[in-house]
Order: structure tokens, then C-alpha cells, then sequence
């Protein structure tokens, strides 16, 4: 199981935030009001961590400098719906959170104009030649599920059925995949075994290269590599998050159904289910996505893997099939991204967060103070 205790309120300095807030609202009433009047009129402070997920230890530096060299309240805007992260910071610091998916205008903007993209091919007209494409450049730290599901991939014989791109040498810490297994992860214990089976199995493979012969470079704002996209059944989605407890999606997400491409999802448990909350149809009709609910990272993978499998030993007439038959979910999801609408109503839903976000600190009555955070909840 994922040890929900990888960072406990006790394990994060609280003094700044003890300092600061203890006599947040004087009890000498001239002061109070004089007080109140100042963030009546200056509103909170937003700070917006909505880009990157956030990791409670590592940004904790960051959010007590804020503290410490700016006026409260604040209020952290994050990309994440449910996060057990920004949880335990707005616990340990008095941050008050609003959250959207930034990574839907992320996508919009990065992704506009790709209709006009050579060598697409529609659906019904695509000559596979391969299961799945997946892409995983960066492995190291909380990356480093990449390394596992290249080893499950490698053990289930499904390495040639497939376009893989994965680097040995992770380029964004320059470490090895030995010693980035090795190193683990805080959220969920890796065993001894599990550890080197996959250093043993992944030093038996050549580079994993699709486009690139060398260092694999940063493409996340690209469509790309058009070519064997268009010869892959489906997208084997590699996302950010993958330990975490949290529903965080970005951009990788949205590349298949740009491509009218099925998918499965390598992320966190119930991300599936938070995208079809957007709207978005996925394919529990075709194969089986219960692997999405499985908490456990490690049976989750192995849950993924099994799915790509039985999905591999279809003929590649058999995959063309079903591909036809997945059309109207491929018309559905593409049509909703592009949809104006689409960025349209995420957009208001923030504008709408961060106003009521903001009636909080009006201070005009009736309200109820809550000391921690300096609001006044409205009655």
C-alpha cells in the first residue's frame, strides 16, 4: 500500500506560520478593525503552484519564504483536485486552496493547429504495424515508474510490439536507472527484489530509442512522432504523476485524443475517472479499466500491463476493428477538446473559484472569522 504517512505535519517546521498567525485578528477592536479594513481592501495572496504537482517537502521552502517576505492571507491555486500533498501543506501552513486544470490551456494553446500537421491519418485509414507508443524521457526520482513498467514490459515479452522511447540516463538528474531504482521513491517501499529484477532486466536491453538516436529532447508541447504515431493502435500515456495520491493530469493526457488515438493511462489511481468527470468517454467498453482503482502502485502496473497484453495478442486485423468500432468515442473525445466551450467553461470555473475565494475576505457581516486562514466566512 502507499504509506500515507511519507510526510506527517509534525515533519514540516510550523514556527513562521506560528508567528504570523497566532494574533492574526487583534483582540483590541480598534486594531481588529483596522486590520480587517487592511485585507478588506488588499485581498489575499494568490499563489499559484499550478504547472507542477505539488510535493509538500519540496515546496515547503518555497511557500515559508512567501511567508516570510509577504503580507497574508494566502490562498495556493494548484492543478489538483484531490491531492494528499497540497493537503498536508495547507494543514501545516494557513493556505487556503482553490484548484482548476490548468493543463487544459496548457494543451489548447500548445496544441492548436494540429489539424495541420502532416502525415496525420484518420482512423479508418491507419496501416498499424505496432500495439501501443509510449514515451518516457524523464525517469529518474518519482519518474522512476517508467523504469518499472519498461522491466514489466520486458518480462511480458511486449518490447517489439510496441514503440518505446526510454532513457537509461534520465536526463533531468543525470543519474542512472541503477542508481534512480535504487534511490526509491518516499511514497511506496520498493522491495529488494522488485528493485533488482528491474536493474537486471532494463541492463539487458539496447536504448529504447523511436525518432531520437541520442538524448531523447523535450517535446511536451509537440505532436510528436507523427509517423509512428499513426502506425500504433493505441497511446500508452506515461503520465507525471504515478505514486501520488492525487488526480493530477497535463498535457500527455490530451495527445491521443488530439491524435484520435485510444489510450491507457499510466497515472495515479482514479485519474481515468477524474477525466471522464471533464466530459472525456474512455474505453471500458473494449478492454478492462479497473486498473485504474487499484490504490497500490506496483498491482496497478502490473493490472495495466496484463490489459496491453491481452489487447497484443489481437491480430493487427483484429485491432483494426475495434479501432473502427471506437470511432464515435474517438469523434467524442476529439470534438470536446476543441471544442471553444471547452477551455471556455474550465476559465469560468476559476474566475468563479477566486471570487468566492475573495467574498471571504470582504469582513462584511454576518460572518464567522477563522483565525488560521484571516477569513471571514460569510453566514
Amino acid at each position: 500500500m502507499i504509506r500515507d504517512d511519507s510526510l506527517d505535519v509534525e515533519d514540516i517546521d510550523t514556527s513562521v506560520a506560528t508567528l504570523k498567525f497566532d494574533n492574526l485578528l487583534p483582540e483590541n477592536d480598534a486594531m481588529r478593525e483596522e486590520y480587517l479594513g487592511l485585507v478588506s481592501r488588499r485581498g489575499p495572496l494568490f499563489i499559484f503552484h499550478d504547472q507542477e504537482p505539488v510535493d509538500a517537502h519540496y515546496n515547503y521552502p518555497l511557500f515559508k519564504y512567501i511567508m516570510e517576505n509577504t503580507r497574508a492571507p494566502y490562498v495556493l491555486v494548484t492543478t489538483e483536485r484531490d491531492s494528499y500533498d497540497r493537503d498536508m501543506v495547507c494543514q501545516a501552513l494557513p493556505f487556503a486552496e482553490v484548484n482548476y486544470f490548468f493543463h487544459i490551456f496548457a494543451a489548447a494553446d500548445w496544441f492548436r493547429g494540429h489539424e495541420y500537421l502532416p502525415g496525420l491519418v484518420a482512423p479508418a485509414d491507419r496501416q498499424l504495424k505496432k500495439t501501443y507508443i509510449t514515451l518516457n524521457r524523464i525517469t529518474g526520482s518519482k519518474h522512476l515508474y517508467r523504469s518499472l513498467l519498461v522491466n514489466e514490459l520486458f518480462k511480458n515479452n511486449l518490447l517489439e510490439s510496441g514503440y518505446v522511447s526510454y532513457s537509461k540516463v534520465c536526463p533531468d538528474n543525470g543519474e542512472s536507472f541503477e542508481t534512480n531504482i535504487q534511490q526509491g521513491v518516499p511514497e511506496y517501499p520498493l522491495s529488494d527484489l522488485l528493485k533488482q529484477e528491474a536493474i537486471n532486466n532494463i541492463a539487458q536491453l539496447p536504448e529504447l530509442r523511436i525518432d531520437f538516436d541520442q538524448t531523447i529532447p523535450n517535446q511536451s508541447m509537440i505532436l510528436s512522432p507523427i509517423p509512428q504515431l499513426m502506425e500504433s493502435f493505441l497511446f500508452l500515456v506515461t503520465e507525471t504523476c504515478y505514486f501520488q495520491n492525487k488526480t493530477h493530469l497535463t498535457e500527455k493526457i490530451f495527445k491521443p485524443i488530439v491524435l484520435r488515438m485510444p489510450f491507457i493511462l499510466v497515472g495515479c489511481a482514479n485519474n481515468l475517472e477524474y477525466l471522464r468527470s471533464y466530459g472525456f468517454k474512455t474505453f471500458g467498453d473494449f478492454w478492462d479499466e479497473s486498473y485504474d482503482t487499484i490504490f497500490d502502485p506496483i498491482d496497478r502496473l502490473k493490472a495495466i500491463v496484463k490489459v496491453l497484453k491481452e489487447i497484443d495478442e489481437m491480430s493487427i486485423e483484429q485491432q483494426q476493428a475495434m479501432l473502427h468500432d471506437m470511432q464515435p468515442i474517438l469523434d467524442h473525445n476529439y470534438n470536446l477538446f476543441n471544442s471553444p466551450d471547452f477551455v471556455k467553461k474550465e476559465w469560468e470555473h476559476l474566475k468563479e473559484q477566486l471570487r468566492l475565494m475573495c467574498r471571504n475576505y470582504e469582513f462584511k457581516p454576518p460572518y464567522t472569522p477563522n483565525v488560521r486562514l484571516g477569513q471571514a466566512i460569510p453566514c
